[in-house]
Parts: structure tokens; C-alpha cells; sequence
């Protein structure tokens, strides 16, 4: 059985400070706000060059803002998972690699096959099915082989539930950055009364910084936790599905069992 254990059937969920996460999402965020008032950044770059590139203010200001306080919420692991979960979810659904299993396991129920046939489970490779057939073969209960496989099932679910948390949060953070841009740039406004020439890029930062934070939040982070949203309650329903036609044919098999020990038991009797 140590073959379950290596392939990670039983885990537990490690959560670690990350400092060099914690310190990018700082300095990250206080480059965003060195970056929204237009102070001199020690580059040779002076508060009026950087008022010239006003769009980029206002898109580092919400994007960049938005990214620093996901890491300083999460971590950077967590952010890069997230990050390939919603590319994944738009190239495949998460369990297209289930639907031959599936396939398979109703061909097996309706022509009477033994789950045994279905794969060889001598070893633990990973692949599912191959790893119930094993399990079957050391003779762990039906009961046994769920606990396992809804293990496995809820610790990735639960990464994948953390990326739709970090998506949600990601669509409150944009918009509210975006609001206070727009007070930022409102101050400018009425700090620039006296030279004209920096009220339109104060005004700018604080319409592009609402523009781009509502953006953010109901057009990206929105759809796309929904999205993922939509792909976990698949990926547990499917599992489940398939655990339900698991068990049509480990009873079979215990029923199988059954029939030839009692007829053994007869002839031994006769």
C-alpha cells in the first residue's frame, strides 16, 4: 500500500509563509503608488515625464495594485496555479480525460465484465481507474477505495476552489482601486487649479483608473472564476458519477466472489 501513499492519495493541505512573495507584493504595491502621484522614482525620470505617460499610470495603478495585494493575500504559488487552471479552461474541461473511463465502465456494466479486466493494477501509475483495479486486488473494501479517491478529489478541488477565491477577490480589489484612482486624480485636479497644462492628465488618471478597475473586475475576474466555478461542480459531480458506476461492478464482484465460495462450500459438503 505504500504505492497509495506515494502517488499522494492522502495529503495534506502545507501552508508556509512566503517572504519573497510578501515583500514583491509590497514593493510591487509601493511602486504603484510612487507611480499614481508621480514622485521622482530615482531613475532620472521627474514627476512631469511620468504625468506624460498618464494611460500607463492608470493601468499600473489598477493592474499592477491588483496583482500586489492578490500575492500579499495569497501567495505566488497559488497566483501561478491560478494562472494555468484558467488557461486550461479554455483549451479542455476538466474532465474530458473522464469521459473514456466513463465509457468504458458502462460498456463493462452492460455487458456483465468483470472491473478486474478493465486494467491490468499491478502497480499504482497514477491513472485512476489502474488505481481502483489495484486496490481492488489487495482486497480493500468498496468503502476503503471511495475514501481514497474522494481524498484525492478533495485535495485538488480544494486548489481549485482557492483559484476561484483568488478570482473573486481579484474582481472587488480592481474596481475599488479603481476608486481611489479617481480620488487620486481628483486631488491632482484641484492641486493643478493654478497650471492648466496638469488638469487633463489628473483628469485622465482619475477616469482611465474607474475605466480600467471596472474592466478588470466585471469583464476578466468576474467570468472567469465563474468560469472556473462552473468546471469544479463538473470535476466533483463527474467523480461522482463515476464512483457510483465503480461500485455497480466492485458488488458485482463481491457478488461474484460470493456465488463461488458458496458453491465450493456445497461441493466440499456433497
Amino acid at each position: 500500500m505504500n504505492g497509495l501513499k506515494d502517488k499522494k492519495y492522502l495529503t495534506v493541505s502545507k501552508k508556509r509563509f512566503d517572504p519573497v512573495t510578501v515583500f514583491f507584493s509590497i514593493g510591487l504595491l509601493i511602486a504603484v503608488l510612487i507611480t499614481a502621484v508621480g514622485f521622482d522614482t530615482g531613475l532620472g525620470i521627474g514627476s512631469d515625464e511620468i504625468i506624460l505617460f498618464n494611460d500607463f499610470r492608470s493601468f499600473f495603478f489598477v493592474v499592477g495594485g491588483t496583482i500586489g495585494v492578490l500575492l500579499f493575500q495569497f501567495d505566488l504559488e497559488t497566483f501561478l496555479h491560478t494562472f494555468i487552471l484558467v488557461v486550461r479552461s479554455f483549451i479542455a474541461n476538466p474532465v474530458k480525460y473522464l469521459n473514456p473511463v466513463m465509457e468504458e465502465l458502462d460498456e463493462a456494466i452492460i455487458k456483465g465484465s468483470s472491473i478486474l479486466d478493465l486494467r491490468d493494477g499491478n502497480e499504482i501509475t497514477g491513472e485512476l481507474l489502474n488505481d481502483i483495479v489495484y486496490m481492488i486486488k489487495e482486497r480493500l473494501f468498496y468503502e476503503e477505495i471511495e475514501d481514497f479517491v474522494s481524498n484525492r478529489v478533495a485535495t485538488l478541488f480544494l486548489a481549485r476552489k482557492v483559484a476561484v477565491a483568488l478570482l473573486n477577490k481579484g474582481a472587488k480589489i480592481a474596481p475599488a482601486l479603481g476608486l481611489l484612482g479617481t480620488v487620486i486624480g481628483l486631488i491632482e485636479v484641484l492641486q493643478s487649479l493654478e497650471d492648466p497644462s496638469r488638469i487633463g492628465p489628473a483628469m485622465s488618471l482619475a477616469l482611465m483608473t474607474t475605466a480600467f478597475g471596472s474592466v478588470l473586475g466585471s469583464l476578466v475576474f468576474t467570468p472567469i472564476a465563474g468560469r472556473l466555478e462552473h468546471h469544479n461542480s463538473m470535476y466533483v459531480e463527474t467523480h461522482k458519477l463515476l464512483m457510483n458506476r465503480v461500485s455497480v461492478l466492485v458488488r458485482r464482484e463481491d457478488r461474484s466472489l460470493d456465488t463461488m465460495k458458496m458453491n465450493k462450500k456445497m461441493d466440499v459438503d456433497a
